[in-house]
């Protein structure tokens, strides 16, 4: 094999025939590692896991090389969870890998730098694969630099991978990209691109969609729902922005979770909810409206407190908090949220509570007339 061509079946098709370079540059700037960990951020959701299960993958089967998957955090959404189950996908918290003993490190849905993706200090990631609008030039150190394609989801970048080189998919696999593109576009519906809709169609006949269906409707404990009514009853609504307070939570996904649910309100163009994990304050912000810049919003609120990322419509951050005391912690709640305010330029002076007050008339219809075609099944 020459010293410019790529282990495994590549080797001897090179880049021609329709297929895409960046395999091929990925593979050539990876050869002859030995140890590899690939790395998701914190809390890590069904695209970075997607992503990661693809990424390792590639590394099986034209490196021979064997992947751990690292996460910070938790894994706490009931639908992330029974994914790991279903694909039988095993992942390693952080704290229980040495760094050191790798020579082959993947940044996955993440870049250096992104508060929620620490690495170990003075440890560079040799291949970064993410979505994400570029924060950073490409770091000194990084073989492979795969970042900012305008597409919805990493899972997208990876799942290019296999089908535009005629690389078999494997049923777990595509079953997991698959997943992982439709729930980072909603379903392919915002910020999704014409590469998402082709990488979601070349892997559909290849997935298990069944298995798809029990991980979108995985069961959830009663405390679940305990949630939503929190955030009901403490959404604050000003002019087109909701903004709400979860406290302290046992989940940091929620804080999403409850985000993406506000912002169903017919009203609202705007949504942002805080919850405490710990000692940190987590956020997320939501848009309906197609042109924001969500990311540069959320980093704008956090300024020098923390650190956020987010792209389109999506965003979130955190905010260390320390052992900050109670009245500590309720300030930094109203600063951030002042900032959002304030950005978005709500107008305060039109407040009013999510939900109307007991005994008002309610009217779920959507502004349907009265009996129109409906139903209760």
């Amino acid at each position: 094999m020459s010293a410019s061509s790529p282990p495994g079946p590549l080797a001897s098709k090179g880049n021609g025939n329709g297929r895409d370079r960046r395999l091929f540059d990925l593979l050539l700037a990876v050869r002859g590692r030995k140890t590899s960990l690939i790395q998701v951020h914190n809390n890590p959701d069904p695209d970075a896991l997607g992503a990661a299960m693809g990424m390792r993958e590639l590394y099986s089967r034209f490196l021979d090389l064997r992947s751990r998957i690292v996460f910070g955090g938790i894994v706490g959404r009931a639908e992330n969870r029974t994914m790991l189950r279903l694909l039988e996908l095993e992942i390693v918290p952080a704290t229980k890998v040495d760094f050191g003993c790798c020579d082959l490190l993947t940044l996955v849905d993440a870049q250096p730098g992104f508060g929620h993706a620490p690495l170990p200090e003075g440890r560079t990631p040799d291949v970064v694969v993410d979505h994400h609008p570029v924060r950073e030039s490409r770091p000194k150190g990084v073989a492979y630099w795969d970042v900012a394609h305008p597409v919805g989801a990493t899972s997208t970048l990876v799942a290019q991978l296999f089908f535009r080189n005629r690389v078999p998919l494997p049923r777990d696999v595509a079953t997991a990209l698959m997943y992982g593109i439709k729930s980072d576009t909603h379903d392919l519906s915002e910020h999704a691109t014409d590469e998402d809709r082709e990488a979601y169609q070349a892997l559909f006949p290849f997935a298990d969609t069944a298995t798809i269906a029990q991980i979108q409707n995985a069961r959830v404990p009663r405390s679940y729902f305990a949630i939503f009514q929190r955030a009901i009853a403490n959404a604050e609504v000003f002019d087109f922005a909701c903004v709400a307070d979860l406290g302290r939570i046992d989940n940091p996904d929620m804080v999403a979770e409850m985000a993406d649910f506000l912002l169903r309100c017919e009203d609202l163009r705007w949504t942002m909810v805080t919850g405490i994990y710990e000692q940190t304050l987590h956020f997320s912000l939501r848009s309906t409206d197609r042109n924001a810049r969500a990311g540069s919003l959320a980093r704008k609120v956090v300024g020098v407190m923390g650190s956020a990322g987010g792209h389109g419509q999506i965003a979130g951050g955190q905010v260390p908090l320390g052992d900050a005391d109670k009245a500590t912690r309720e300030k930094v709640v109203k600063a951030v949220a002042d900032r959002f305010l304030a950005d978005v330029k709500a107008k305060r002076s039109l407040q009013r509570s999510l939900v109307e007050h007991p005994g008002e008339d309610t009217d779920t219809r959507g502004g349907a007339e009265a009996g129109g075609a409906g139903g209760t099944t």
